[in-house]
C-alpha cells in the first residue's frame, strides 16, 4: 500500500486486501491517508535525503496510525510489531518506535 507521488492516489495490492490482517490494513489506510493530506499540502513524500524512519512525513503518518492503534486497544508490543516492514532493520524499527512514542 502506498501513495503515488505523481498524483497522490492510493495504491493497494489486491493480494494484500485479500490476505492481509484486517487491523494492519486499517492502520495502513490511516497511515496512507496522512500521506495523501501531506501530498495535497505540497510536501515531498519521498525525500531520499533522510532514511525512511527519519522522514518527517513518515513519522507524522506513523503517529496517526499509532494513535489509532492505541484507540482500538492494541498493546505496545503489537504496535511495535506493526511498525516493522521488510525493508527496515531492527535498529530502524527501534528508532521509528522512539520517534512515534512506542515503548519497547
Amino acid at each position: 500500500m502506498g501513495v503515488s507521488d505523481e498524483d497522490g492516489h492510493l495504491v493497494i495490492s489486491t493480494r494484500y486486501l485479500k490476505n492481509g490482517d484486517e487491523r494492519e490494513i486499517y492502520l495502513d489506510i490511516i497511515h496512507e491517508l496522512a500521506h495523501i493530506k501531506q501530498f495535497m499540502q505540497g510536501e515531498k513524500l519521498f525525500n531520499t535525503s533522510f532514511d525512511y524512519v527519519d522522514r518527517t512525513t513518515e513519522i507524522e503518518a506513523y503517529r496517526h496510525a499509532v494513535k489509532e492503534a492505541r484507540r482500538i486497544g492494541m498493546t505496545e508490543k503489537e504496535i511495535y510489531e506493526y511498525l516493522k516492514t521488510e525493508w527496515m532493520t531492527e535498529e530502524d524499527v527501534k528508532r521509528l518506535a522512539k520517534a512515534v512514542g512506542v515503548r519497547i
